[in-house]
């Protein structure tokens, strides 16, 4: 008698578990845990699918774990023997039961799998309104939705706990992954994760100024997610640009690289003879715009990085400063000359700006205020030789830095002795015009002299003359 009414109540307790199985929300292409109730002893587990009299997959003490010649979906037991599904196809939602058996008793477990669904959602552009939403199937419990969002840096993000969540102005903080948390259920708590990816369309945030003194610089632009261009298209992307400004002439802009769109994405050079910045074209692989440039001085500018969409435009700015560090008498400078050392932007430093001169291997800097941007050298040495850095910080980070080598000569020999030559030569030249002008005006008055005609009185005159006589 005490037989019939265990087996009753077996049977009992087997029918309740059909008809009451145990709800487990799951999203398509995610994965989900049956859990194995926890039973003591040297247990055979058994996992069934729906109404399948076959075994799915199961546990046996003797010769471990086994599963269906012809199995449907991707299941596999944990260590505890609780059955995953990982991926979830759409053809696992139905009941799934659990049987277990220790010598001469069975434990029996049923599931039902319900749908958790997010709607999938395009691509975002920065500034645009992003709705959200978590729909569930309906069944026996009711669950408490909690919405995670992505963690990017620098973003401070709070959860949201409802179905449907709306975004009014998404940045690059919405862009990621977004996880609808479900808990659930009445004697035992279920948690489910159901998640979708958000892509934000934006330009990633760029340093306000660039300080370099190198021979190339990377002026950078990229957009803030690994978005493919065919999506961007979709968007409505319909070209881009770049353009500078220069620091010396803000009124007048040059076009360098315009962006064509379509199967192949590059950059187009569009900058005229007369531009004073020169940027190469390239096809663009990746989400990297960036370009890079020879540095000079002409560089210096603000150049500006542009995406254009059918209804509105991204773009950001970056200003380009060129440090330069000059000789007044050039690189060779010879002993005993003064020289004027300046280490510039091409403009004034604003405050929170400082420059730091240094020589290691030199003493020029003797007795010299090193913060100085210009640096004036009365009588320079030939141990005045070395390579000068110029070092340009602000708030105690050094920014960039750049050097002169500058070489001190001795005035060649040859040099002097010319000059000495010279000098002789035309103290010479002097002498010998001062000579002949002093013979010639001598000879001048001799003749002056002789010109004057004279006459006298003979002592003896002749026979039969009279008078005076010219001598």
């Amino acid at each position: 008698m005490m037989l019939c009414w265990i087996l009753i109540s077996l049977f009992v307790g087997f029918l309740k578990a059909q008809e009451n199985p145990e709800v487990i929300y799951a999203q398509v292409g995610g994965n989900v845990i049956l859990p194995r109730e926890n039973i003591k002893g040297d247990v055979y587990v058994n996992w069934y699918r729906g109404k399948d009299i076959n075994i799915t997959i199961s546990r046996n003490p003797q010769s471990g774990i086994q599963r269906a010649k012809e199995m449907k979906t991707h299941a596999d037991l944990l260590p505890d023997f609780s059955l995953k599904i990982s991926p979830v196809q759409e053809s696992d939602f139905e009941i799934w039961r659990c049987e277990q058996h220790v010598l001469s008793s069975t434990y029996k477990k049923t599931y039902k799998l319900y749908h958790v669904t997010i709607p999938k959602v395009p691509a975002v552009i920065a500034g645009d309104p992003l709705s959200l939403e978590c729909k569930m199937d309906s069944s026996p419990v009711k669950p408490k939705v909690t919405w995670i969002p992505p963690e990017n840096s620098d973003c401070h993000q709070r959860n949201h706990y409802s179905e449907k969540i709306e975004v009014k102005d998404v940045s690059r903080c919405h862009s990621g992954v977004w996880t609808c948390m479900l808990e659930y259920g009445l004697k035992k708590k279920y948690y489910t994760e159901a998640t979708t990816t958000v892509s934000v369309i934006d330009l990633s945030a760029s340093p306000d100024t660039i300080y370099t003194s190198s021979s190339k610089v990377n002026i950078p632009c990229s957009l803030s997610s690994d978005i493919p261009w065919s999506i961007l298209n979709e968007t409505g992307l319909s070209g881009g640009s770049w353009s500078f400004t220069p620091l010396s002439d803000p009124k007048s802009t040059h076009s360098l690289l315009s962006l064509s769109v379509g199967s192949v994405v590059r950059w187009n050079k569009t900058q005229g003879k007369d531009s004073p910045v020169k940027a190469e074209g390239r096809e663009l692989k990746d989400h990297v715009l960036s370009i890079n440039l020879p540095v000079s001085e002409k560089i210096r500018g603000v150049y500006t990085c542009s995406l254009t969409f059918s209804t509105k435009t991204l773009s950001r700015k970056v200003q380009v400063e060129v440090l330069n560090v000059s000789s007044s008498g050039g690189s060779r400078v010879y002993e005993g000359q003064s020289v004027n050392l300046t280490c510039s932007l091409g403009h004034q430093l604003t405050s929170d700006l400082e420059v730091k001169w240094n020589c290691s291997s030199c003493s020029i800097f003797f007795g010299l205020n090193l913060h100085q941007s210009t640096l004036s050298i009365p009588e320079v040495k030939v141990e005045h030789s070395g390579k000068l850095t110029c070092e340009l910080w602000k708030k105690g980070e050094k920014l960039t830095s750049a050097v002169l080598s500058l070489k001190i000569e001795k005035a060649p020999v040859d040099i002097w002795l010319c000059v000495a030559i010279s000098s002789g030569v035309v103290v010479f030249i002097l002498l010998v015009v001062v000579t002949i002008i002093c013979i010639r005006r001598h000879r001048q008055m001799m003749m002056y002299r002789r010109r004057k005609i004279k006459y006298c009185c003979c002592k003896n005159p002749q026979q039969n003359q009279k008078g005076f006589y010219k001598t």
